[in-house]
């Protein structure tokens, strides 16, 4: 339910209370056991209850389901078939542009285009029953965008069991691959993925890739309570959910993951160092070619020529850390504004905490913007801000927002945090997490620059491209 209520929130949708019944925001001590992680003692007191609410019923088989793909280990490729005709990709992902706006996707679409532009045939194939199990209804079950073809894969009966979901998937992708004439499976975290890329490659006889992009566990870890968070590193959830990543990744012929501190990460669970390869997050090569008017820009967005717009383009959940550019804002002078661009979970949160600052009148959110302008909106800032919290995931992930605002020019200030660092060059300013006061003195101090500009030009998505290219031809020969 909580769910529906932020997909019909995000699409402006009134939702009748009476759709929400009270049941539904109660937590039943089986739902606390998810929270922190302990699943099968969850499915334990559901099983022994008896009669089981709505929301209790859903949760069981969430449960179920989860369950049944953590116990499920890699296949073994028994044969595998050297390629003569040539590299043929087939990408599987979990969702795709443009039902779904992220930097993963981004990222997603921007690779595949570059492959291209390097002679290599790439397709791209999206998880079982999307975009329809996020609520939107596709015209076709193919589609072009950018020159790459998408597959959707439909079953005539979407089916409640999870052994029969994974097993649809795997007959449809394998057929895919088969009619396209593939040389290679390539897919991405999570490992839900993997378990399915792994059974189609070994079916067969495909070299697979596992393209290690964020970390599930941590994601989940980042969203509970600080107080929890040790303790939650020790659940059953956690522990399964990081063996089955490192699992996956051990199984596939080869790893790309976004930075050398993730590389650093698997070299430590027991990857082998030869199989990984660093393919960072890039911008496209004609972000350094194009020019604005600033000034009419802000005409147009109703932003006086005077203010030093600060903020971001990003997605709003909690780990983003934009409650500490929010409390910047209310120590910064009346010519600083805030500039939100996205959307999320933690919007609505943030929207109060800004009345209740006093600075709802100098901070815009304005929601999901055209992916294809999205461009002006980063112009619109004289300041870029990653103002991350300092938890796993921010350590580990790199984004690709950061590195874009370097490309069009704007000076960045990012939470001091490994990754990040690593994703700007360490050529930005870099605050104390969760420090508004920091964060407040580095945005009052911070001047243009021309490093980033030069860092960024050295992340693009054709250089990408060709590393990911010599992978797909090392593993298909």
């Amino acid at each position: 339910m909580k769910k529906l209520g932020e997909r019909a929130r995000l699409s402006n949708l009134k939702i009748p209370k009476f759709l929400f019944p009270a049941e539904s925001i109660s937590i039943s001590p089986a739902h606390q056991l998810v929270e922190l992680g302990e699943l099968s003692k969850a499915q334990e007191y559901l099983a022994a209850k008896g009669k089981l609410t709505i929301s209790e019923r859903k949760l069981k088989n969430r449960v179920t389901q989860t369950l049944f793909e953590l116990g499920l280990k890699p296949v073994e490729v028994t044969e595998k078939i050297p390629s003569k005709k040539g590299v043929k990709a087939l990408y599987f992902l979990t969702n795709s542009l443009p039902f779904t706006t992220s930097g993963y996707t981004k990222r997603s679409q921007s690779l595949m285009e570059a492959v291209a532009e390097n002679g290599v045939v790439i397709h791209a194939a999206t998880r079982l029953g999307y975009p329809l199990t996020i609520g939107k209804w596709p015209k076709s079950s193919t589609y072009l965008l950018g020159g790459i073809r998408y597959h959707n894969i439909f079953p005539w009966v979407f089916s409640r069991s999870p052994a029969k979901r994974y097993g649809k998937t795997i007959e449809l992708l394998a057929r895919l691959a088969v009619d396209l004439g593939v040389t290679v499976i390539h897919t991405t975290t999570n490992f839900p993925n993997a378990i399915v890329a792994n059974r189609v490659a070994a079916k067969l006889g495909l070299p697979w890739i596992y393209e290690v992009r964020g970390e599930l566990e941590s994601t989940w870890l980042s969203k509970l309570p600080k107080d929890k968070q040790r303790s939650a590193e020790k659940s059953e959830y956690y522990q399964l959910a990081r063996a089955q990543e490192t699992n996956y990744a051990n199984a596939a012929n080869a790893v790309v993951v976004l930075s050398e501190i993730s590389k650093s990460q698997l070299i430590r669970r027991g990857i082998t160092p030869e199989k990984i390869f660093v393919i960072p997050n890039s911008v496209e090569q004609k972000l350094f070619d194009k020019e604005y008017d600033k000034s009419a820009l802000r005409e147009k967005h109703g932003i006086a020529e005077d203010a030093v717009v600060v903020g971001t383009v990003s997605s709003i959940v909690g780990y983003e850390g934009l409650d500490t550019l929010l409390r910047a804002l209310v120590s910064l002078p009346d010519q600083y504004r805030g500039l939100i661009v996205g959307d999320g979970v933690d919007r609505p949160r943030l929207e109060n905490l800004a009345k209740s600052l006093g600075v709802n009148s100098r901070l815009d959110f304005v929601g999901n913007q055209n992916p294809q302008t999205i461009d002006e909106w980063y112009k619109l800032l004289d300041i870029f801000v990653v103002p991350r919290k300092d938890t796993a995931v921010c350590r580990t992930v790199t984004p690709i927002k950061a590195l874009t605002a370097q490309a069009l020019g704007i000076p960045v200030i990012t939470s001091d945090l490994p990754a990040l660092r690593e994703v700007t060059g360490g050529v930005e300013s870099y605050a104390i997490p969760e420090d508004s006061r920091d964060l407040m003195e580095k945005i009052i101090a911070i001047k243009p620059h021309s490093q980033g500009v030069e860092w960024a030009a050295s992340r693009t998505w054709n250089q990408a491209a060709k590393k990911l290219v010599q992978i797909y031809r090392g593993i298909t020969s």
